[in-house]
């Protein structure tokens, strides 16, 4: 039993490894990260708690220490200060919901996986833990180029020809962990020699990790191979000095990526096929845009767009400077002290919930001291790869073998990921690289032949018994718990899709029984109103206004709840003003509470033009012209292109007799914003 438990550990690390980027599934309200997410959660219970059975039957704490010990327990605790005093509790400790990846719960999670790592795991398994990788790489770049071939396009909103996402749900999270593993391809390529049967083979593992990088068409990943490419061969001759040893290797590789990226082309550059196109064909049939958001196709706003988010990210960190608005809390804070220039971008009404910059986003959610213990744990990582190489590998090597080679393959990958998330956020396969990579580094100076534990005996006695029982049954209880989450987020995600059919009543009864499971999730409850004043509605129409009125009232409760659990959430505060101006066809006076809950979202978000633009619309419909007309006056300030709202202020001014403002509003719309725009030119034909 006792071996049984030792072995189990090893696996569990190989399941994790294997499943975590290839799991997806569609019924939950994430098909991909959150997912993703569940299985780390599982598995680290499991290899925690076969991990304490082992300590249990040794009667001795099994634990190897490193350097990264206390730089972890530094970070965690910082991490923890700042969940207990975030402005949303709840979502800093089980991370943003639709991300889930990111909360202090997933933190704590890798770091004790780091440390399961280390204390039992030896070169050989994780050469062993390496391959399993490669293998589901392997399985995840196949379905990445069948997508590039169309085998799945017509069930993505996505373009996912255009730029592939595989099982990882996002073009630029698939560049980032695949780029992460092609070093290790090279260190197998170097030490496997020429001579090794299915040498041509690694080569071939390399050009389709490399092909799919080029196909998900990801600036940051590209950027990433280039960090990872440098760091690995200029490290290798400066620290051997003697390429003789790899010179065919590295010529191979560099030839491969050469031909690859000639034929295949990347943002910056054209494929083989666009120079061979003739130039008036070109010049009569411009490349068409990519489909997408800014943010994740790329170009020229890319760039302007994250200035601007990235200048949020810094001002809510001079509004919370020590330990920031709180782990995972950029969705709700970054709209406090967003920059009004922000309205003039193509993705001004989009919502953010990360920084996209890994090192902002945790100096403005975790603070001054957070950040100092993120980039701590960083450096610490980066001497765990680098001490090891300065210390024992300063004469030529004749012979490159895998345990001299991997460090700096894990060195390449982990440097790779530092520059994705410059550009991005990691996820929760990038995560779990970036938290392992150090704990394999770890292992290549544990002999094979060491065993961190020699089991005394097979038997149990009555209190490793009892102690064995009790860390089972805590076990089963998290995974249990474990599971109701899971299946209570297939129940939102069902409500959801039931209340987007407009089939209010089996939403309510599913999202009733998803409130059961989960009280404190405030999305469950925001979602739970959206059915219940469907039914209003309906009851509305069939003239039963009773029943209506009932329902009516009780969406409105279940939408204060929502808010009362997450006060900061502008979303569902959004919603709430959307739910009141909807049941308003119930009872006009409804729209008081509209007015009332814009008031309170404008604060949370004082440079947000639509907020102040549907703040405005109320006030109209409830008869306060001259204050909707000042509202929308305010909104032009912040977004001047906003056509619906200069459109909407010219209305009101033609009701208060104010023509020749009137006039002047809409022939802006004509002149700057909408030239072809045939209700504003009727509407100004009118008036003149």
């Amino acid at each position: 039993m006792i071996t049984w438990f030792a072995n189990l550990i090893p696996f569990l690390f190989n399941v994790l490894f294997f499943f975590v980027p290839l799991v997806l599934f569609p019924k939950t309200s994430e098909l991909f990260e959150f997912n993703k997410v569940v299985i780390i959660y599982a598995v680290t219970i499991a290899i925690v708690a076969s991990w304490l059975i082992k300590m249990v039957a040794e009667r001795k704490v099994i634990f190897r220490r490193t350097i990264l010990d206390y730089p972890l327990l530094i970070f965690l605790g910082v991490q923890l200060i700042s969940t207990v005093f975030s402005i949303d509790t709840h979502t800093s400790f089980f991370g943003y919901y639709s991300r889930f990846h990111g909360g202090f719960l997933s933190s704590l999670s890798y770091s004790l996986l780091y440390w399961a790592y280390v204390s039992n795991m030896n070169f050989s398994k994780t050469k062993k833990a390496i391959y399993i990788t490669l293998v589901s790489a392997i399985f995840v770049s196949i379905y990445g180029v069948l997508e590039r071939l169309g085998i799945d396009k017509n069930i993505w909103v996505q373009d996912v020809q255009n730029r592939i996402f595989s099982t990882l749900g996002q073009p630029n999270w698939l560049a980032a962990w695949i780029t992460a593993l092609i070093p290790i391809t090279w260190a197998l390529i170097i030490s496997k020699g020429q001579k090794y049967k299915h040498y041509h083979g690694l080569l071939g593992i390399f050009s389709l990790f490399f092909l799919v990088l080029l196909y998900t068409k990801s600036r940051s990943g590209i950027l990433g191979f280039a960090a990872s490419y440098f760091t690995f061969w200029v490290g290798f001759y400066l620290l051997n000095k003697n390429i003789k040893t790899i010179f065919r290797s590295f010529l191979q590789i560099t030839f491969l990526a050469l031909i690859i990226t000639s034929v295949i082309g990347t943002p910056w550059t054209p494929n083989l096929g666009d120079l061979f196109k003739k130039s008036d064909i070109t010049e009569s049939q411009p490349a068409s845009a990519p489909v997408g958001p800014a943010l994740e196709v790329g170009g020229t706003e890319s760039g302007e767009i994250r200035k601007i988010v990235w200048k949020g990210a810094i001002n809510i960190w001079k509004n919370y400077p020590i330990f920031g608005s709180g782990v995972e809390t950029f969705a709700y804070s970054y709209y406090n002290f967003r920059p009004v220039e922000h309205n003039l971008v193509s993705e001004w009404d989009f919502l953010y919930n990360k920084a996209h910059n890994e090192y902002l986003n945790f100096l403005a959610t975790t603070g001054t001291v957070g950040f100092l213990s993120y980039l701590g744990v960083l450096l610490f990582m980066i001497y765990v790869f680098v001490g090891p190489w300065l210390d024992k590998h300063k004469e030529k090597l004749i012979k490159v073998t895998e345990k001299q080679v991997l460090p700096l393959a894990f060195l390449s990958g982990f440097s790779s990921i530092l520059v994705t998330n410059f550009f991005g956020f990691s996820v929760a396969p990038v995560a779990l690289l970036f938290f392992l990579y150090p704990a394999m580094m770890v292992t290549v100076s544990i002999k094979d032949s060491a065993r961190a534990t020699t089991p005394r005996k097979e038997i149990f006695d009555t209190s490793q018994t009892i102690s064995g029982g009790m860390v089972l049954a805590v076990t089963f209880y998290l995974l249990f718990l474990l599971s109701r989450y899971w299946y209570t987020d297939t129940l939102f995600a069902e409500g959801k899709m039931q209340n987007d059919v407009d089939n209010f009543t089996h939403a309510r009864e599913i999202l009733l029984k998803a409130t059961k499971y989960s009280p404190k999730e405030a999305v469950y409850y925001d979602e739970l109103s959206e059915a219940t004043s469907g039914i209003a509605l309906s009851l509305s129409e069939s003239a039963n206004e009773e029943a209506a009125e009932q329902f009516a009232l009780t969406s409105i409760n279940e939408s204060a709840k929502a808010v009362e659990l997450s006060p900061s959430n502008l979303n569902i505060r959004r919603n709430r003003a959307r739910l009141f101006i909807k049941l308003s066809i119930i009872d006009p006076t409804y729209l008081v509470g509209a007015r009332e809950t814009l008031i309170e979202a404008v604060k949370l978000a004082p440079t947000d033009a639509k907020l102040f633009y549907n703040l405005g619309l109320t006030l109209a419909r409830l008869g306060e012209s001259n204050e909707a007309i000042e509202v929308m006056e305010q909104t032009i300030e912040m977004k001047a292109n906003y056509r619906d709202a200069r459109f909407a202020r010219a209305l009101l001014l033609v009701d208060a007799g104010r023509n020749e403002e009137a006039i002047s509003e809409l022939s802006y719309i004509l002149e700057k914003i909408s030239p072809e725009d045939e209700l504003v030119r009727l509407q100004l034909e009118e008036l003149k």
